[in-house]
């Protein structure tokens, strides 16, 4: 190969254990050879590339040091461009003039071996059936953004050298994409040779700098007949196709980037503005680090919580704040790092997805199934927070887990994303400590003991039996609904003759509301539906029932259907419901399902 005999020739190597080879669907690639007695071991330097033949930012500039000289090999910018323009402009019009000088070139071998002038897969060069595959995908915005700032940049590198007088500027007409490794100086180096091995998540390798050249040393055995892979570090399939066109199947370190719509007036905006006033440098923090990872994603620490290895913590966190009210509002904290809400404090928040081709089938087929898995968790989530017949137990948890799995469509996962997505379950803490934390309006009543569940939910009934006859919007107003449960087990929780026989966890819950709503802040609630219902209990005298349904701990002054009582609980239901979708599986059965919310209300455990 041309490029083996050239780069050897300036001085670099490709060790005697390893060969150059081609195959349709690995295409150019290094690899073992398939005679050699052993697998080679780690230390191994399998090939080197000699600091001269690499091409940068020195070259452009032809820098000299006592060691080495970076030859501008027949490419003169001018140092009045080179001074006005960014480094990656330096580098990338100096790699345009060394390819418009062809075969006299000193980088001709390496430069015919990239892909030409209308040869690149990258998004900026899809044609109009591309495009079709990746609509709804992060790619087309980023695609555009970054056409725009390379055609801007072109444009003032173009007037930069119009200026300095540069001869021969009318051939600057493309710009070529590369490889290329990021140095800690931050200046962008072509490696002839270095680049050529494919790349592999997680490959253990490391390229090692010397005095005289650049080697790519193996940190694993790698046997006979065996792909040596290169290693571009844990990119996600969307990095993998904007910058070097391919993507790649079940990528381990595939993530979404999520794009959250946020209102400049929002709880969000308004925690990050506080966050910049604190911390000025965070302003500089480009990216909002919000992704979604697949079930397979290995660069977790071993304390990352089951939820926050598929949602990461800042994703998570900004959800919450989003939806987060008024009391949760006041807890939020603020550091230089993150911002958020202690997991003590919170609600649960509302819930409202090789040819080009093939590369973009695999793009698009990894996030369905990046998505779907996320779904799958989220749910789990949701499933235990609404369990309340099931203990702690390992084996409560385990069977509450082959229920949630067994809901899950066929052919939907591969055998082996189904288990990953139990043992990622399984192998990690979560978030949420105990089961059976949200609460339908129905099952608020097991809060209370067992003798007084039934004639508490005869009294509630009785109520909404004779107040829908004239309220007719309360059936339809969960707030409102919520609200007269609220006041009868707060006024339960208020009755001298009651708490003590009451749970920890119902009183102390109670009383965290009284204290997080005081009565007096409470403001004016804007529901005709309640302005309806209070005329109804002052005109019927509803007060006096709970003698008669058998809720004989309840007194007329304990605040049940009291009017104030009644607008407060209102208030509470308003800032404390969550609405939770009936089931989200069905996202995995039918297009734009609908899906039917519950209201809840989040109850902790002791």
């Amino acid at each position: 190969m041309e490029l083996v005999d050239w780069v050897i020739s300036q001085g670099g190597s490709l060790n005697d254990c390893v060969r150059v080879a081609q195959d349709a669907s690995r295409g150019v690639h290094i690899q073992v050879k398939g005679d050699w007695p052993q697998p080679i071991s780690k230390e191994t330097k399998v090939l080197s590339t000699p600091i001269g033949a690499t091409m940068s930012y020195f070259n452009a500039i032809g820098f000299q040091t006592p060691q080495a000289t970076f030859s501008k090999h027949g490419v003169e910018l001018p140092q009045a461009f080179i001074d006005a323009v960014a480094v990656e402009e330096t580098c990338t019009f100096f790699l345009m003039g060394q390819f418009l000088r062809g075969p006299q070139g000193f980088w001709y071998p390496y430069l015919r071996t990239l892909p030409q002038p209308g040869e690149l897969n990258t998004p900026l060069f899809f044609g109009e059936e591309d495009v079709d595959w990746i609509q709804g995908t992060g790619i087309p915005e980023a695609a555009v953004q970054r056409y725009q700032v390379w055609d801007e940049r072109y444009e003032q590198c173009m007037s930069k050298l119009e200026e300095a007088g540069f001869e021969g500027l009318e051939e600057y007409t493309c710009v070529v994409e590369t490889s290329k490794l990021e140095e800690d100086s931050g200046v962008s180096v072509l490696l002839p040779l270095i680049d050529l091995p494919n790349h592999r998540p997680l490959a253990k390798v490391e390229w090692r700098a010397g005095s005289s050249d650049i080697g790519m040393v193996v940190l694993e055995e790698v046997g006979p007949g065996h792909e040596i892979s290169n290693n571009y570090g844990p990119r996600n399939n969307e990095q993998l196709l904007m910058n070097y066109g391919f993507c790649l199947p079940n990528n381990p370190t595939d993530y979404r980037i999520i794009k959250l719509g946020v209102k400049p007036d929002s709880n969000l905006s308004k925690a990050k503005n506080h966050q910049i006033e604190l911390f000025p440098e965070v302003a500089n923090n480009k990216e909002d680090h919000y992704y979604i990872f697949n079930v397979f994603y290995p660069l977790l620490g071993p304390d990352t919580a089951m939820e926050h290895s598929i949602f990461s913590p800042a994703l998570f966190n900004s959800l919450t704040i989003m939806h987060a009210n008024e009391r949760e509002r006041k807890q939020i904290q603020i550091t230089e790092s993150a911002i958020s809400i202690p997991p003590s404090l919170r609600k649960w928040p509302q819930h409202s997805g090789s040819t080009i081709s093939d590369q973009l089938r695999i793009y698009r087929n990894g996030l369905l199934t990046l998505d779907k898995a996320a779904l799958v968790i989220a749910t789990w989530t949701l499933a235990r927070a609404r369990d309340h017949n099931r203990g702690e137990s390992w084996e409560d948890i385990k069977t509450l887990l082959n229920e949630h799995m067994l809901q899950i469509p066929e052919g939907h996962f591969s055998v082996e994303t189904l288990s990953r997505i139990r043992v990622r379950i399984l192998e990690r803490e979560s978030l949420l400590k105990k089961n059976g934390e949200l609460f339908r309006l129905g099952e608020l009543f097991s809060l209370l003991p067992a003798d007084m569940q039934a004639a508490s939910r005869e009294c509630f009934n009785h109520v909404l039996a004779q107040a829908g006859q004239q309220v007719s919007s309360l059936q339809t107003n969960p707030e409102a609904l919520f609200a007269l449960v609220l006041c009868l087990l707060v006024a339960t929780g208020r009755s001298a003759q009651a708490r003590p026989e009451l749970s920890s966890r119902l009183t102390r819950w109670v009383d965290f509301l009284v204290e997080q709503y005081p009565m007096l802040t409470v403001p004016s609630v804007a529901s005709d539906t309640v302005d309806q219902l209070i005329q109804f209990v002052q005109s019927e005298q509803a007060q006096t029932w709970t003698a008669q349904d058998g809720v004989h701990w309840l007194s007329e002054d304990s605040g049940w259907l009291d009017s104030n009582w009644l607008k407060w609980a209102y208030t509470v239901a308003e800032a404390e419901m969550v609405l939770i979708p009936h089931e989200p599986l069905q996202v995995l059965v039918t297009e734009n399902p609908g899906l039917p919310k519950l209201g809840c209300l989040y109850v902790p455990q002791e």
